[in-house]
């Protein structure tokens, strides 16, 4: 009798090769057994190279200890300014003391910076720190005023039958009244001269008095909040003007100045005490001679300059914290700031222009009680606003500028974007097309269409999000580094690749997804990035910057005060189950593909029931020489700097699931990723 082929035993014993070449980023989010091939699950401290393979991170170094932890970084012309703790610092140089401690922001306007810690609002010029309300912008407020009172000759005529004269304002003395030259009989009745008998016609009736005058005068600009000083200009065109009124009454004990105009057209200044006094508690100046005439007809020629301290505005602008430079066409030439604890729902901007000008006028209530402004970003030629704890969920205000036909630029609210709401005010980050901030749903992202709709519901995030989440989101900072969006949080770096997208998968109505990764081990407080490098400031006071130089063993290591320590890196592969999860697999080989570096070092293992072991680990074998890298104990006098395969012979029988990672964990020692392959059989069922 024939006997039958046992197809299922020669199926079971044919070999199989498991090979991935193309890697992602990490997935934190997805159920194991739906994580793809090409990313990890649990990949900390790698990050892509030019063509997204993994590769070990560089360390960070120190740059210089500030004594504070740090609350702010800025990149000044050429320098880097520095606020930690409660005082500011260039290039390192100590510059200005009493700062608030906590998070600041700050604006270069022309050629100064100007910083926003919620305390005082400073001017730095490079050379000097200084508050900016003490050499802030002084407004003319009102032009073409009167004085109190003047002498004044009023020629009439009489008609023979009218005893009444209008005076062209209410006479405070009148030293002459007469008809034809001869003293005439007369009473007074408010601004009006009642003749005991009509005038005769044609008769010539002159009347000299001191008459009082109504204020006048026309709005110029508006009260500066940073300032409690400000300027009256004033006609005198009699020569007879000695009394002035100014529109604020009491006045503080500051300096009042007065300019005139002389018949050179050059402005003189009088002296308080001297040339006048001052009534302070009426707002009144009396000079001791009168001011002379205006030598050009018609303009002012008198300015007087005065203080008053107008209670809670100068804080408007000094309990700020955030900032952000926008003008019309985007250009960013006015400064906005918000974050004052007592104003949470307004905003505040200054004159186009000039930092030193911040008119009573220019603010907004973008929000109701319980909520908060709480930061910016500019997306082409209008300005985004962020509103925290929105009740009816519009959360973001877009404003754009509005020009009148005077020129007078306005930014009234051009609609309302509704979706998740903002945390961080240290969030906001423009990278490439669209605008990315944090939400407690992760990373969010307003682009150039959403500025034309209504919502917005694009997650970035999704493949670090249950990782991220569950970070303090609100204490978060962001910055752009490269093509990286890159948020410090819980001592952790979380990085999203902007060069790399997703479009297969994510949340419900997300274009697409970035590829992400996460750092471990560093302490940033704040980011920013300056000369292409990426730096942070943390709690302790330390500045450190990341390795540019990937190629220099000495890199691969972090600072730490008790000092440098090995970066622990690795790239786990998701488990590994066969083609068929309820068969037996047996693995015989392992082989990675590594890319090259004078020093490097990795060990492979394998994880079956939690528990990890050490397949094979390979050194010298994979590296090549190099005189910046010279390892005696790993000594090796190949030049060959083509990436290496390696293969390891192993056993590991009899198991529905493994886990394989690769491992670099050691000081000044590189790693990067370009190929793993396993080969296994699979035999018999599980039971």
């Amino acid at each position: 009798m024939p006997g039958f082929l046992n197809f299922e035993k020669a199926e079971d014993s044919a070999k199989k090769v498991l090979e991935i070449t193309s890697f992602a980023g990490i997935d934190l989010s997805s159920a194991k057994a739906d994580i793809e091939r090409k990313r990890s699950p649990d990949a900390p401290n790698m990050m892509p190279d030019s063509k997204g393979n993994p590769i070990k991170r560089t360390g960070f170094f120190l740059l210089k200890n500030y004594g504070g932890r740090i609350n702010g970084a800025f990149v000044f012309g050429e320098k880097l300014v520095v606020h930690a703790g409660e005082k500011l610092f260039a290039d390192g140089e100590l510059i200005f003391e009493g700062l608030a401690d906590k998070i600041s922001s700050g604006q270069t306007v022309g050629n100064k910076f100007y910083l926003f810690d919620g305390k005082a609002a400073l001017v730095y010029d490079g050379e000097a720190v200084f508050p900016l309300c003490e050499k802030a912008y002084v407004p003319t407020v009102l032009i073409s005023k009167n004085a109190d009172e003047c002498e004044r000759k009023t020629v009439l005529k009489g008609n023979g039958m009218s005893t009444r004269f209008i005076l062209p304002g209410k006479p405070a003395e009148i030293t002459l009244v007469s008809v034809n030259g001869n003293p005439a009989e007369y009473s007074l009745e408010e601004e009006t001269v009642v003749f005991s008998s009509p005038p005769a016609e044609n008769a010539e009736i002159i009347i000299e008095a001191r008459l009082e005058n109504e204020p006048g005068g026309t709005l110029k600009e508006e009260i500066n909040l940073i300032s409690n000083r400000w300027k009256e200009s004033f006609l005198c065109d009699t020569g007879t003007e000695k009394s002035f009124t100014l529109s604020q009454k009491n006045l503080s004990e500051g300096a009042v100045k007065a300019f005139v105009l002389d018949e050179n057209g050059s402005w003189q200044e009088k002296t308080e005490g001297t040339d006048f006094s001052v009534d302070r508690e009426n707002g009144k100046i009396l000079f001791n001679e009168a001011v002379s005439k205006t030598p050009v007809s018609g303009e002012d020629n008198l300015v007087i300059e005065a203080e008053k301290v107008f209670e809670g505005y100068k804080d408007k602008i000094n309990k700020c914290c955030r900032s952000i430079c926008f003008d019309n066409g985007g250009t960013s030439g006015r400064i906005f700031v918000c974050g004052n604890p007592e104003k949470p729902e307004s905003d505040f901007w200054c004159a186009a222009g000039d930092p030193t000008y911040w008119p009573d006028i220019y603010y907004s209530e973008l929000c109701g009680k319980g909520s908060e402004v709480l930061g910016y970003s500019v997306i082409e030629n209008s300005l985004a606003t962020y509103i925290s704890r929105p009740k009816d969920g519009r959360s973001i205000v877009i404003r754009l500028p509005f020009i009148d036909e005077s020129g007078n630029v306005s930014f009234p609210i051009e609609k309302h974007l509704q979706g998740e709401p903002a945390v961080s005010p240290n969030g906001f980050v423009f990278m490439e097309s669209e605008q990315l901030f944090l939400t407690e749903r992760g990373v969010y992202a307003i682009t150039t269409e959403d500025i034309s709709g209504e919502k917005y519901t694009q997650n970035r995030s999704y493949f670090i999000n249950r990782a991220l989440c569950k970070e303090d989101l609100k204490n978060a900072f962001g910055t752009k580094w490269k093509q990286f969006y890159v948020i410090a949080a819980g001592g952790k770096l979380y990085l999203l690749d902007s060069s790399q997208r997703d479009y297969r998968r994510g949340e419900p109505l997300s274009g697409f997804q970035y590829e992400c990764y996460l750092w471990t081990g560093v302490p940033a407080r704040i980011l920013w990035e300056m000369e292409g490098k990426l730096f942070f400031g943390d709690e302790e006071g330390n500045v450190c910057f990341f390795s540019e130089e990937k190629d220099f063993a000495g890199s691969y290591g972090d600072f730490s005060p008790e000092g440098k320590k090995a970066i622990c890196a690795y790239w786990t592969f998701p488990d590994f189950s066969g083609e068929t999860f309820w068969r037996n697999k047996t693995v015989k080989t392992v082989a990675l593909e590594l890319a090259p570096y004078a020093q490097n070092k990795v060990r492979l293992e394998f994880k079956i029931n939690g528990i990890w072991k050490v397949i094979k680990e390979w050194t010298g074998k994979i590296s090549y020489f190099g005189w910046n890298a010279v390892s005696w104990p790993n000594f090796t006098w190949s030049g060959n700097s083509e990436p290496r395969t390696v293969a390891a012979k192993t056993k590991i029988k009899k198991f529905d699931k493994a886990g394989f990672r690769v491992v670099c964990d050691e000081m000044d020692k590189a790693f990067g990723l370009y190929g793993f392959s396993l080969e296994y059989v699979e035999k018999g069922r599980i039971k």
